[in-house]
């Protein structure tokens, strides 16, 4: 298993003055990142049936069930067409299909979901931990990036120095450089390189609003099972910061929402849309 590596060094970001330019250790940091060289949105359409059987019977889709994996077998049967594209149709319905543009860039995306596999397998899926089995990243180094995160999120977004700022407004920012990079990336691709930092930009956003103090748990491993923001005043209140980013990327927020609104629900501003309460947990 390959584990993420993040530079893990500890120094006083308080002595650091943010010019705008990485420091050694954060440029480090953001190089060695989760995913460093993320897949760009894989080009792919549905295709009627009739389509499917015009190149089936023209021979320009040839039978390639040599390529497909073996838990795959009898449920969908996959097709190399004649000029490099690929297609995949259900074996039980033979009626539409999934045509890939690119086959190797399929096969990318395959050998990136059998790690996944292999990854949910070991540590499977406990409903109370923060992040999918397959995100890693160790406790030590997710503290690490806690008080860099605005600056890392600068840097890999291209926005201006200091203008993600740990308030609630800069939410919105974050979330408009996220939409510009999610039209261009995969959006697996997109939680496997941006999690981990925009939860801890999240987490110190609401952390500051409440005064707060993080909880953040790990597995035997050391990895990161669970963080929290909880009120240090009533440790009983607690927040999730995964969360919103989670709910935005899985489709299950309202339509035109965004970081800030979806922060703003857990801190009970309800600066939510209107018609979505029950999303919300408002009655």
């Amino acid at each position: 298993m390959e584990k993420i590596s993040i530079v893990c060094l500890r120094f006083c970001l308080a002595l650091l003055i943010w010019s705008g330019e990485l420091t050694q250790i954060q440029a480090q940091i953001l190089k060695k990142y989760n995913n460093e060289n993320p897949m760009s949105k894989i080009k792919a359409k549905q295709v009627k049936s009739k389509q499917c059987e015009e190149w089936i019977q023209s021979n320009k889709a040839t039978l390639r069930n040599d390529l497909r994996p073996i838990d795959m077998e009898g449920f969908l049967d996959y097709y190399l067409l004649d000029d490099g594209r690929f297609l995949l149709r259900n074996v039980f319905e033979k009626k539409n299909g999934i045509l890939y543009y690119n086959f190797d860039e399929y096969q990318e995306l395959e050998r990136k979901f059998e790690k996944k596999k292999a990854l949910i397998y070991k540590y499977g899926s406990p409903k109370d931990a923060s992040f999918n089995s397959y995100l890693l990243i160790k406790v030590e180094d997710f503290t690490d990036i806690l008080p860099q995160s605005a600056q890392l999120l600068e840097a890999s977004f291209s926005l201006k120095p200091k203008s993600l700022d740990y308030s609630i407004k800069s939410l919105k920012l974050l979330s408009n450089a996220m939409k510009k990079t999610l039209d261009l990336m995969d959006a697996d691709e997109f939680e496997e390189k941006y999690v981990f930092l925009i939860t801890a930009y999240c987490g110190e956003v609401i952390r500051k609003q409440i005064d707060g103090e993080w909880i953040i748990k790990g597995n035997e491993e050391g990895m990161v099972y669970q963080v929290l923001v909880i009120e240090k005043g009533n440790p009983e209140y607690s927040y999730r910061p995964e969360i919103p980013l989670a709910l935005i990327l899985s489709g299950d927020a309202p339509r035109g929402s965004n970081l800030k609104i979806e922060v703003d629900a857990q801190l009970h501003k309800y600066g939510f849309l209107k018609g979505n309460e029950a999303h919300y947990g408002i009655k």
